[in-house]
């Protein structure tokens, strides 16, 4: 995996020779705001073997010179400039430059709590079958703190069902085995927006992803609303993304451009299954990202349920599919009474 030639690679700030145990990356475009709190963070850490690799991607604000700064005073900090190419181009320059056995994320808005590396690294040390770990997050914004949360729900992935179970994490605060970059080739370019999805999928091959029970990370959440357009976008990827790990675990081949994937989606699950199910996610999403919408994205849910179309109506899919979406109406429902109410 090489970083593309048209990319202007500038690094700073290189350490001496000697292989830390974990390589930080953090990607940053437009980021400085938040950069200076998050590089601090890094630094901060109690389990302090390791070298943090800030990839500047064409930012047209002070990132690169808040990352500079700072990496003149500890050489700890690896600098990284290059063209505007895109997070998944920066990620894998930073995974190219790094050294570590241990590759740890962090984006650059969010804030590492002190003990994640150590209880990260103490992790993976004992547990020889995860290839990736992650942990426990407080969401966090102008209006304080939110809700814990480690990503995902299911300890396994399987793709034998539907919809898939897959196991995730907080992608910012992943750490994982250098060997599963070295397996994977790093991240895919075909899954805008849904990059991390991707990688969860393929790494699943290679081990579990497992997420202690450790408030590790504070995530910021932003206050601008989901954008219909980008949600639609992502939605659309990590489905993409889910068909081409079923197809690759299938016939052990990797899909290798957009083509092939249009290709592939369609081998997959039919044309009728696939809308369905991104629409679904996309309801899903936008229902609980805004309160003041939710009733009429339930509504858009409820017709996807009600569909009768003969293409549904026949599909043993569609009906389960029907059933994760009642689940998930019910599950609303009662979130939102009252305690009064509940029964």
């Amino acid at each position: 995996m090489k970083t593309s030639e048209e990319l202007a690679v500038e690094p700073r700030n290189r350490p001496m020779p000697g292989r830390p145990t974990v390589s930080c990356i953090l990607p940053v475009y437009n980021g400085e705001k938040y950069l200076r709190e998050a590089v601090q963070s890094i630094l901060d850490q109690n389990f302090q073997d390791f070298e943090l690799i800030i990839i500047d991607d064409g930012s047209a604000d002070g990132s690169y010179a808040i990352a500079s700064e700072m990496a003149g005073e500890d050489s700890r900090i690896v600098v990284i400039r290059q063209a505007n190419a895109g997070i998944s181009k920066a990620l894998n320059a930073g995974i190219d430059a790094s050294r570590g056995r241990y590759i740890a994320r962090m984006d650059a808005d969010d804030i590492s709590l002190p003990h994640r590396f150590s209880v990260q690294v103490a992790h993976l040390d004992s547990h020889r079958s995860c290839i990736m770990v992650g942990g426990i997050a407080e969401t966090f914004s102008s209006q304080g703190p939110g809700e814990l949360t480690s990503g995902g729900r299911h300890l396994r992935t399987n793709l034998t069902v539907f919809p898939p179970k897959i196991s995730c994490a907080v992608h910012p605060m992943i750490m994982v085995r250098r060997e599963l970059f070295d397996k994977i080739g790093g991240y895919r370019e075909l899954f805008p927006h849904a990059e991390d999805w991707d990688l969860f999928l393929r790494a699943s091959r290679y081990g579990s992803i497992d997420n202690p029970k450790d408030v590790l990370f504070k995530y910021r959440k932003h206050e601008q609303s989901i954008s219909k357009i980008n949600t639609l976008t992502q939605e659309t990827s990590a489905v993409m993304a889910e068909t081409c790990a079923i197809f690759e675990s299938i016939e052990t081949k990797t899909v290798a451009d957009s083509v092939n994937l249009k290709v592939v989606s369609r081998l997959v699950w039919p044309k009728h299954l696939f809308d369905a199910y991104v629409k679904f996610r996309v309801l899903r999403r936008l229902s609980t990202a805004n309160a003041n919408e939710r009733e009429f994205y339930n509504s858009e849910i409820v017709g996807l349920i009600t569909n009768v179309d003969r293409e549904a109506l026949l599909s043993w899919r569609y009906w389960r599919l029907r059933v994760v979406m009642m689940g998930y109406l019910i599950k609303d429902y009662f979130a939102r009474l009252k305690p009064s109410q509940r029964m």
